[in-house]
């Protein structure tokens, strides 16, 4: 299981793939279907879809 949070490191963020198990800070845990990672100017967007569980959002 990967812990996510918004201090995780960006090499971490970007090494997480469908199937894999992460935990956010708060408790919300699953198993990752869906991976979309929005790049803008000074800043990243991770949305990691959970199976039965919604998404975790991830700003870096």
């Amino acid at each position: 299981m990967i812990n996510i949070s918004k201090y995780t490191n960006t090499y971490v963020l970007e090494a997480v793939r469908k199937g894999d198990y992460i935990c956010l800070d708060n408790g919300k845990r699953g198993e990752v279907v869906d991976i979309q990672i929005l790049k803008h100017n000074t800043q990243n967007e991770y949305f990691y879809k959970i199976k039965n569980d919604g998404i975790i959002l991830v700003i870096k």
